[in-house]
């Protein structure tokens, strides 16, 4: 997918899913060079064992560079049923990117989480996007391989272990 066309699919996927077009509203730098930018919304189905086929999705809008960072993510993880198994929120305090590939972090200030008896909110978790210009973009989360139990510091996350399915990201 060419950079034009990733454009134009997150414009369609900003509209289409709200929760990103209220978040790059929000998150929009004010003024100056924005240095590294991750925008887009994408997911699949996990393969993980016990969550085989579970849909998820990942939505990004961040802006800045390490030390002046902002923006807001949400993810959301349905149960193949089309049940809530976990939607939360958070602010972006960090982004960093070097061409395709992007680390961000950020620290959750909304969780629905039915099935955790932990409440995350506050806790720092990390992400990695690769915006793959002829293909699945991949991504990868902190708590895939470490839970909630620890923070993640800031712009630190796994490599891009998830190719997506549906959706896409820019990365600049």
């Amino acid at each position: 997918m060419n950079i034009r066309s990733k454009i134009a699919a997150v414009a369609v996927l900003a509209v289409a899913a709200g929760t990103l077009g209220a978040t790059q509203a929000t998150a929009a730098p004010s003024s100056g060079s924005v240095g590294s930018v991750v925008l887009g919304s994408a997911g699949g189905p996990l393969t993980f064992p016990g969550f085989e086929g579970d849909p998820v999705r990942f939505d990004f809008a961040a802006f800045g560079e390490p030390g002046k960072s902002s923006g807001r993510f949400h993810v959301n993880h349905l149960t193949k049923d089309g049940k809530p198994f976990a939607d939360f929120e958070g602010k972006v305090d960090c982004v960093s990117s070097e061409g395709d590939l992007a680390v961000l972090t950020g620290v959750i200030e909304r969780a629905d989480i039915p099935g955790f008896p932990v409440n995350l909110v506050g806790r720092r978790v990390g992400f990695s996007v690769r915006d793959v210009p002829r293909g699945h973009d991949r991504i990868g989360w902190s708590w895939a391989y470490a839970g909630f139990e620890q923070d993640v510091l800031p712009c630190t996350a796994p490599v891009p272990f998830f190719a997506t399915s549906t959706g896409g990201y820019v990365v600049r």
